[in-house]
């Protein structure tokens, strides 16, 4: 065994969760174990399992649509590695595309290995990866519903911004008290004429591109808390 290939994939999570740390390191040790001379990584880290097969094609989250796989599959396919290894098989791919990564291993003399045991048994390989991509999509869906119902209610989603927090029910957005006379303190400055440099020189623990942020991407969230005396408000 000479040339490897590893892959290593989740679909949320953190860029340092115990999830990609534990396939990192798991992947290396077969590495080690199948006598590589070689090693290659596509690290993929938080990605989609689901490609075309099951998202929409204007969806850039597809994991068909990724750069980082679109080159393993022209390497397997030219034949470049002799093995690809990974977690398991639902690393590489949680629907039919998985058939499609099988295919250019095929092409290109690629065998598959994983530190996980996979179904040998090909009719229970494809119920157990139907069950688990069917689960997988309900539970996208579920979560694509839980958004939406939110954003009708009224609720925002997403991560707070600088110098707002989440209210005790985790529904609406509130003033952070620790935060929030930096955002009026932004305002001020920027009535005054600084520029965003200038404001974030002169207040010195924000950077310009939150700044930026503050002033201009959630403008309207700001300016809806601010007071009705602030001179920014009179002037919008």
């Amino acid at each position: 065994m000479s040339d490897v290939v590893r892959v290593i994939r989740q679909s949320q999570g953190s860029e340092d969760s115990i999830s990609l740390q534990q396939q990192r390191e798991s992947t290396r040790e077969l590495s080690e174990e199948l006598g590589a001379e070689s090693l290659d990584t596509i690290d993929l880290g938080n990605t989609s399992g689901f490609s075309l097969f099951y998202k929409d094609p204007d969806d850039e989250g597809r994991l068909d649509a990724n750069s980082e796989m679109k080159q393993l599959i022209a390497g397997l396919r030219a034949g470049r590695w002799d093995c690809l290894i990974a977690h398991d098989d639902t690393r590489l791919a949680r629907d039919e595309y998985f058939s499609v990564i099988k295919h250019a291993a095929l092409e290109g003399g690629c065998e598959f290995r994983f530190v996980s045991d996979v179904p040998d048994d090909r009719l229970t390989f494809r119920i157990q990866r139907i069950v688990e991509s069917e689960a997988k999509a309900k539970e996208i869906e579920k979560s694509k519903a839980a958004v939406e119902h939110r954003r009708e209610q009224g609720f925002y989603h997403g991560a707070p911004p600088f110098g707002l927090e989440f209210d005790e029910n985790g529904e609406f957005l509130v003033k952070d008290m620790g935060e929030w006379p930096i955002v009026k303190r932004v305002f001020t400055l920027r009535e005054e004429g600084q520029s965003y440099r200038d404001i974030s020189k002169t207040i010195g623990v924000i950077s310009k591109s939150a700044v930026g942020n503050i002033l201009t991407d959630n403008r309207e969230l700001y300016l809806a808390r601010m007071p009705a005396d602030h001179p920014a408000v009179s002037a919008d």
